[in-house]
């Protein structure tokens, strides 16, 4: 179950505190406490984990604190195996297996800044075994004054340097939607020069 607070709600107040000491004294619940802080305000989160199904929504919903609450069903719960452990979950990728029994690492750059570095993760990656990355050619900062990522330009070193290291999956962050078309193009041309 998720709770969300009423925004930038103080952990001092007498509303937090209450709603707080009402749900730790609830049997068979653990609760986990999560802070978003955006540009605009702050938001808190709430997790109730266990037996949330004997609680009533409306209560939870009432107590000072919440404004608004989300059972979260376990058919929502995509990768993990709940009432049925023969329900096939996980995915193939490019020759990877994603599921319960894998892990993969996407290490990588938050933000691509130049070539050499671009060639010196995947080297990395590669020795280590590693068959996934994380590249920001497009990246989201609190700052717009911040350093956002060379952006298409940067997508070439990425994807030919991804290929000579045997790089598989490369995760990127996007800022707008254009940036989705710009990145399967430069894929897309990368691997047209590779054939």
């Amino acid at each position: 179950m998720l709770l969300i607070l009423h925004a930038d709600i103080d952990h001092n107040s007498n509303e937090y505190l209450q709603t707080l000491q009402y749900l730790e004294q609830l049997p068979d619940i653990e609760v986990r406490s999560h802070v978003v802080q955006g540009q605009q305000q702050q938001l808190t989160e709430i997790y109730l984990l266990g037996k949330t199904k004997m609680l009533d929504q409306d209560t939870i919903e009432a107590l000072p604190a919440v404004e608004r609450v989300i059972r979260i069903s376990e058919e929502y719960r995509i990768l993990g195996r709940h009432k049925d452990d023969q329900r096939l979950s996980g995915f193939d990728y490019q020759g990877l297996r994603f599921d319960q029994n894998t892990l993969h690492i996407f290490a990588g750059l938050c933000a691509v800044d130049n070539k050499q570095n671009v060639e010196t993760m995947m080297k990395a990656l590669q020795a280590n075994g590693q068959q996934c990355t994380r590249m920001g050619a497009y990246k989201p900062r609190t700052s717009p004054y911040a350093f956002q990522g060379h952006g298409k330009d940067c997508l070439p070193w990425v994807f030919e340097l991804a290929g000579k290291y045997g790089i598989k999956v490369i995760a990127m962050e996007v800022t707008h939607e254009a940036h989705v078309a710009k990145t399967k193009r430069a894929a897309v041309a990368c691997f047209a020069r590779s054939d």
